[in-house]
């Protein structure tokens, strides 16, 4: 079958979907917080903010997954720096 790489040059077969990300932890609320991590090794925070109506999505770059890191994300969630998705994940 086919391959194709993602923007971490990691190769996935097309044809049958296999999930790369997959959410760790959530907040909801006005400002919300998902952590996603992947089987690769990496996480990253996407925030969405409601403000009049309008939800704004944006995110942090993806980090090498270890305990302390993905937990002091967690943690710190609200100081992270967030970007727009092509900025992130550019």
């Amino acid at each position: 079958m086919p391959e194709i790489q993602d923007y971490l040059f990691k190769y996935h077969k097309r044809g049958s979907h296999t999930v790369s990300y997959a959410i760790n932890k959530q907040t909801v609320g006005t400002t919300s917080y998902y952590q996603y991590v992947s089987t690769d090794g990496y996480w990253y925070m996407m925030r969405s903010v409601i403000d009049t109506g309008v939800t704004t999505y944006t995110y942090t770059v993806p980090v090498s997954v270890d305990a302390t890191s993905l937990a002091d994300g967690w943690t710190g969630r609200a100081a992270l720096t967030y970007k727009t998705f092509d900025e992130a994940f550019a």
